[in-house]
C-alpha cells in the first residue's frame, strides 16, 4: 500500500487564525504614573487593546470567504476577570456576525493567587483575576468545546469537525507537561495518548488534521532557541516528531508574538510546519488566512495586517508602522541599556520573553560588546574582515558610515516581523559573516566553545546568520507543500541532494593574530599598572623619607 496523504479528496477549506489578543479592561486603570511605568515596559498595546481588537475583528468579518476563526491563547493581558468578561462579549459579537469561533486559553489567562496588576494614579493595585485554570474551560465552553467530537478536560483540549474531511485539534499545552510532579507547557503522558488515539481515528476516517497550540514547537531562529528556550513548548523536539509521524503536518502557534513559518523533517521523512502569528496588539499586528488544500497537496498561508484602528492616535501613521516605531524605540533603549545599565536591561528583557536573571548572569559579556557595537560602523567592521568579506572600499561607500547597532535593531525587528532580506549576495551579509568568522577563528584558537556559555550553539556565526536571511518558507505569505505519511512500510523517497552552499565569505585565519593583539594589550595594561604602582610606591617612600629627615620642603612635588 502506497503512502497516503489524508483528506486528498477534500475541497479546499479556509480558516482565519489569530492569537495573543491580550485584551485589557479599562476598568483596571489607564492613567497615572503606575500605569505609564507599566506601559513603558510593554511591547504591546494595553489600554487601547479594545480598539485594536475591534479593528481586527472588523477585518475578519469583512472577509466572507470563510466563517471559521481559531484563536491560540492569551485572550487577556493577565487573566483579569473584567478583561475576560468583556472579551467574551466581543467573541459573542463575532459569532453573531456569522463566524464560528474556536478558542484555547493560555498562560496569561489566569493568575496564581487570583489577582493581577491594576493601576490607580501613582499606585499599582490588585484586581480580581481567574485563579483556577480549569475555570477557563467553562468560561470559554461556547467557543469550541461545545461543538467537540472528542474532549480531554484535564488538559482542556478538544477536537472539532470543522467541515467534511477536516478536523481541528485544539491542544491546550499550558502547564500540562507533568513529568514527576513538574508542570510546564506541553502534554502529559495521558494527554499524549489521547492525542495519538484521536490522530489514529482521523486517519481511519481519511481526515486532514489542522492543529493549534499556544507555545512554539519550532524555534524561529537558533538564536531564539537559546535565549528563549523557556518559552518553547517543553519537550517540543520529541513531540513534534511524534505528531508528524502520526499524520499531523501543520501546527498553528502563538506566545512569542513572532511572525514566522518554520519547518522540520523527522527521521522517517515526515514534514512538520510551525505556523506562528504575531499578536494583534503587538509588532507586527497581524492575523493569518490559512487555506488547506490537500487535494492539491498544499497549504496556502497569507498575512493580514491591521493598518487602521479608528479612535487610536497613531500620529497619522498606519497602525503597523506606528507599532514598528514604538517597537524600534524599545529595542533601541534595550541596546543602550546593554552598554550602560545591565540592571535596567534585565528589567526590560522580560517583555521579550528573555529572563532578566539570565541577562544579569551574562552582563559581564554583554556590556563590553554593547559598548563596542555602539561605536562600530560598517566601514570599521569592513576593515576588520576585508580578506574574509571580499569587498572593496568602493563596494561599501554608501553604507560606510551606517552604524552597525542600527543594523542590529533592524535584525531584531525582522526576527519578530519576519523575512530578514540580507542574503548571501548582499554586502551586509558579507561584512557581518566576515566579522563572525574572525570571532569564531579567535575562539577556535583559544579552544573555547561558545556552547559552554550558550547551550546548543556551535559557533557565533551559526547563531547569528539566520537573523540575516530566511532560507526557508516566506514568513508572510507562503505555499507549503503537503506530503503523504511515511512509515517503515512506506518509506520516504530519497530526495535529491541539495547543492552545497557556495559561501561568499572566506574562512578567517586571524585567530592567532587576534590572540596576539589581546596578549599585547594585556601586557600593556599590566605594564601601565606596574608603572602606576611603582610611582605610588616611590611617592610614599619619598614622603616618608622626607618626613624622617626633615627635608619635606625639598620634594619636587611639594609647593
Amino acid at each position: 500500500m502506497a503512502a497516503k496523504l489524508y483528506g486528498a479528496d477534500n475541497a479546499p477549506l479556509k480558516i482565519q487564525f489569530i492569537t495573543d489578543p491580550h485584551y485589557y479592561s479599562r476598568k483596571g486603570g489607564t492613567e497615572g504614573k503606575a500605569y505609564e511605568k507599566a506601559e513603558a515596559k510593554s511591547q504591546k498595546v494595553i489600554k487601547d487593546s479594545d480598539l485594536v481588537i475591534k479593528a481586527g475583528f472588523d477585518l475578519l468579518c469583512a472577509d466572507t470567504s470563510t466563517d471559521i476563526v481559531v484563536l491560540a491563547g492569551d485572550t487577556t493581558r493577565d487573566g483579569e476577570l473584567a478583561s475576560h468578561a468583556e472579551f467574551i462579549e466581543m467573541l459573542r459579537d463575532l459569532k453573531k456576525r456569522g463566524k464560528r469561533v474556536y478558542v484555547i486559553t493560555a498562560t496569561h489567562d489566569y493568575r496564581d493567587g487570583g489577582v493581577a496588576d491594576g493601576y490607580d494614579g501613582d499606585k499599582k493595585i490588585q484586581v480580581p483575576a481567574v485563579e483556577e485554570r480549569h475555570d477557563l474551560w467553562q468560561m470559554y465552553y461556547e467557543f469550541g468545546p461545545n461543538e467537540a467530537i472528542a474532549t480531554h478536560p484535564d488538559s482542556m483540549s478538544y477536537v472539532v469537525q470543522l467541515a467534511p474531511g477536516y478536523r481541528l485539534f485544539a491542544l491546550n499545552d499550558d502547564t500540562n507537561y507533568k513529568p514527576e510532579g513538574e508542570s510546564g507547557s506541553g502534554y502529559s503522558d495521558e494527554c499524549m495518548a489521547w492525542i495519538l488515539d484521536q490522530l489514529e481515528d482521523a486517519r481511519k476516517n481519511d481526515q486532514f488534521v489542522i492543529a493549534m497550540t499556544h507555545h512554539p514547537m519550532i524555534a524561529p531562529s537558533p538564536f531564539y532557541a537559546i535565549i528563549g528556550k523557556g518559552d518553547m513548548q517543553r519537550n517540543h523536539e520529541t513531540t513534534r516528531e511524534i505528531f508528524a509521524d502520526n499524520g499531523l503536518q501543520c501546527m498553528l502557534t502563538g506566545h512569542t508574538h513572532i511572525h514566522d513559518i518554520s519547518v522540520v523533517e523527522t527521521k522517517k521523512g515526515n514534514t512538520f510546519y510551525d505556523i506562528a502569528c504575531g499578536a494583534m496588539i503587538g509588532c507586527p499586528p497581524t492575523m493569518r488566512n490559512i487555506t488547506l488544500d490537500p487535494a492539491h497537496a498544499k497549504v496556502d498561508v497569507e498575512t493580514v495586517t491591521i493598518t487602521n484602528v479608528p479612535g487610536l492616535d497613531t500620529g497619522g501613521k498606519p497602525f503597523d508602522q506606528y507599532m514598528r516605531t514604538f517597537f524600534f524605540g524599545m529595542i533601541s533603549e534595550l541596546l543602550d541599556a546593554a552598554a550602560t545599565d545591565i540592571d535596567h536591561l534585565a528589567e526590560m528583557t522580560d517583555a521579550f520573553s528573555v529572563p532578566g536573571e539570565k541577562v544579569k548572569k551574562l552582563g559581564w559579556l554583554i556590556k563590553p560588546i554593547a559598548k563596542w557595537l555602539n561605536k562600530l560602523t560598517f566601514k570599521k567592521a569592513w576593515r576588520l574582515c576585508k580578506k574574509e568579506n571580499g569587498l572593496s572600499k568602493k563596494d561599501i561607500a554608501d553604507i560606510a558610515d551606517h552604524r552597525v547597532v542600527d543594523f542590529i535593531l533592524e535584525l531584531v525587528q525582522n526576527l519578530y516581523c519576519g523575512d530578514s532580506p540580507y542574503g548571501p549576495d548582499t554586502r551586509e551579509y558579507k561584512i557581518c559573516c566576515g566579522l563572525l568568522n574572525v570571532i569564531d577563528a579567535f575562539l577556535n584558537t583559544i579552544h573555547f566553545s561558545i556552547g559552554k556559555v550558550l547551550k546548543g550553539a556551535t559557533s557565533v556565526r551559526s547563531l547569528v546568520e539566520p537573523l540575516l536571511w530566511n532560507p526557508g518558507p516566506c514568513d508572510a505569505n507562503a505555499t507549503l507543500p503537503l506530503y503523504p505519511l511515511y512509515d517503515d512500510e512506506n518509506p520516504a523517497p530519497k530526495k535529491a541532494e541539495k547543492p552545497a552552499f557556495d559561501d561568499p565569505v572566506r574562512p578567517s585565519k586571524k585567530g592567532p593574530l587576534v590572540l596576539a593583539i589581546l596578549v599585547l594589550l594585556v601586557i600593556l595594561v599590566l605594564a601601565i599598572l606596574v608603572g602606576l604602582i611603582a610611582l605610588v610606591v616611590w611617592a610614599v617612600v619619598a614622603i616618608v623619607h622626607a618626613a624622617t629627615t626633615g627635608c619635606i620642603g625639598a620634594l619636587p612635588f611639594v609647593f
